[in-house]
């Protein structure tokens, strides 16, 4: 099927979150042109390969000779890759700690198994009924085990929207919700595995180890899905996810201070 200039205009953020379309794009790019058979170097499969260069739309186009080549739109994205404005794959220690490279690949099938998975380990907070998450935060409060399920679901909401918002406000970058709500689901379903870490645990030194763990990397997923959702450095991520850490740190010590909080659903 022959592309024009006229391609469908895309969203360059959503673009330049997957590393295959960044790589077809370079290597378009430093070539000048590539045919069909060349870009099957990168993607071999003829479907995903197809889908990576319909997400590209109106970056990319080709010739009479079939050959794909870049529209202006497209040249200007590429020169952008190649700058040190943008933000680079990750070669070191960071890449496991802060691992964007598996938040890049969160979409479509992938970021809807996720968020089926995410919804099922909500029910861990039914069973637990002494805890409740807040963002990466595990909060002490007595509940019914109901509210608990209600309380994680909530948690996830309700933190997406306000990294949605913090995102428009401080990187001012127009981001999707669903996007936001896809790639934190990981950080926080390690939250909901935590009332499944300490079943049966006696041990409270053990506990808290564990409490520990989970927070630090909650916090370090958290921080490289924003990262990959904003087209952000990491650092500028931090300030995202900290800034809305510091709230539920709040919310948690109004929780200890005036608690435990006893509810209990009718």
């Amino acid at each position: 099927m022959e592309m024009s200039e006229e391609s469908e205009e895309v969203d360059i953020f959503k673009v330049l979150s997957h590393p295959v379309r960044r790589k077809l794009i370079k290597y378009i790019g430093s070539r000048g042109t590539a045919s069909y058979k060349d870009l099957t170097t990168i993607v071999p499969k003829p479907g995903a390969l197809y889908h990576h260069l319909r997400l590209l739309g109106d970056l990319i186009y080709q010739d009479k000779h079939r050959l794909y080549r870049l529209t202006s739109k497209g040249q200007r994205v590429y020169e952008f890759l190649t700058t040190e404005f943008f933000v680079p794959e990750d070669k070191s220690i960071h890449r496991i700690l802060t691992p964007r490279f598996v938040f890049e690949r969160i979409e479509g099938g992938v970021a809807i198994i996720l968020i089926v998975f995410y919804c099922i380990s909500n029910i861990t907070w039914f069973y637990n009924r002494e805890l409740l998450p807040l963002f990466i935060v595990i909060a002490p409060a007595y509940h019914d085990g109901y509210l608990g399920i209600l309380c994680a679901a909530a948690n996830w909401f309700l933190s997406s929207l306000f990294i949605w918002l913090l995102i428009r406000v401080l990187n001012r970058r127009r981001v999707h919700y669903f996007d936001v709500l896809s790639k934190i689901a990981p950080p926080l379903l390690l939250i909901n595995l935590y009332p499944l870490f300490i079943s049966g645990q006696e041990n409270l030194l053990l506990i808290v180890v564990i409490y520990v763990v989970v927070q630090f990397f909650a916090l370090l997923l958290s921080i490289s899905a924003v990262s990959v959702i904003a087209r952000v450095p990491l650092r500028s991520a931090l300030v995202v996810v900290i800034l809305l850490h510091y709230f539920t740190l709040i919310a948690t010590i109004a929780i200890i201070l005036f608690g435990p909080v006893k509810i209990y659903l009718a």
